[in-house]
This record gives C-alpha cells, structure tokens and sequence, in this order.
C-alpha cells in the first residue's frame, strides 16, 4: 500500500497544477498607437464583365493572346520565350524482334533506348546556344530563348548527343535513357 506524505502531496499537486502560460495572450499585450487591422475579407473580386468573350471569334484571340503571354511568362528571364519542342522515343530493332519475335523488346516507351528532344529556335544560330544537360533536366538558353525542361525519365548524359539542324533552325538532342530496371526490359 502507497502511503501518502505531505510531501508527495505537494508534488502530486504540482503535477496537477495548470502550467503559467509562457506567451502573452491578447489580453495581456499592452495597447499601441497602432492599429491591427485586415482587409482580407474587404478585397473586390476583380472580375471585368468586358474580358468575357462574346463570341467564338473574340474567345480564340483570347486564348492565341493567352497562349502568347504564357510563352513569355513560362520563360520567366528577361521576357525571352520559350522555345517549341517535341519529345519521341526511339527504339533500335532488328529483323529477329520484327519477324522472328524472339527479342524481349514491346512496342511500349519501356523498350526504347533513346529519347529524341527536337526544340525548333527560329531566328537563332548554334554559336548563340548555351546547352546544359545532366541526369534529370535540359536548359537552353539564347539571345532569344530560354528552357528548363524537366526530363520523364534518367538520361546518360555522357552518351547523349547533340546536333544542330541549320535549315530547319533546330536543335536536336537524342538522350540516352538511364533507368534503373533497363537490364529487365533487354
């Protein structure tokens, strides 16, 4: 049996005991000259009734001008654009995985060994182009554009290769994938 000694009474009722509170509360701040205040439930919602389109015609202009400033403002530096590119995914197959079907390769993106980036730059030189490429992202940058594009999948950046398409003022890149279970698809 527990014998209870004033002593052990008095810690008990320490431990009960509410601890003080260690931050002012409201109440206890001192008054200020100054006033808090919000506006936030006091803000307007700007909706200009004038911006809606009021045919198919003004709509698209909206969008085309829309898509424009999106073009300028995803480059985000200096209002250079952002380029337009296309992503592929190249496959090396032989006459045995065509006719025979005896290799382990599928149609699937997961049988395929290199990613194809075509970024078109018209009005630009190859001399103008900074080319940054490691494992994850490509960055381009130019007098007239700029591009950070985040990758879908690993690259081998050392076996990656780059060509400029001078015609067509296009930068090509074929990107040698990297994943981690590649040794399972060959």
């Amino acid at each position: 049996m527990v014998e209870f000694t004033p002593g052990t009474m008095e810690k008990l009722a320490e431990l009960l005991r509410l601890p003080e509170p260690e931050v002012l509360q409201g109440d206890d701040l001192r008054s200020s000259e100054f006033e808090i205040s919000s506006t936030r439930d006091k803000i307007p919602l700007t909706t200009n009734i004038s911006k809606q389109p009021k045919n198919i015609e003004e709509f698209e202009e909206q969008e085309a001008r829309e898509a424009e400033e999106l073009g300028r403002v995803g480059a985000g530096i200096d209002g250079r654009k952002t380029p337009e590119y296309s992503m592929n995914y190249q496959q090396s197959v032989t006459a045995e995985d065509v006719f025979l079907q005896i290799g382990a390769k599928t149609p699937s993106s997961s049988s395929c060994e290199n990613l194809i980036l075509k970024i078109k730059m018209p009005g630009d030189k190859m001399e103008n182009l900074d080319l940054a490429v490691d494992a994850t992202t490509v960055t381009i940058n130019s007098s007239q554009y700029h591009l950070k594009l985040p990758l879908p999948h690993g690259i081998n950046p050392d076996l990656s290769k780059a060509s400029w398409d001078a015609n067509e003022q296009t930068l090509i890149l074929k990107l040698k994938l990297d994943r981690e279970f590649d040794f399972i698809n060959f």
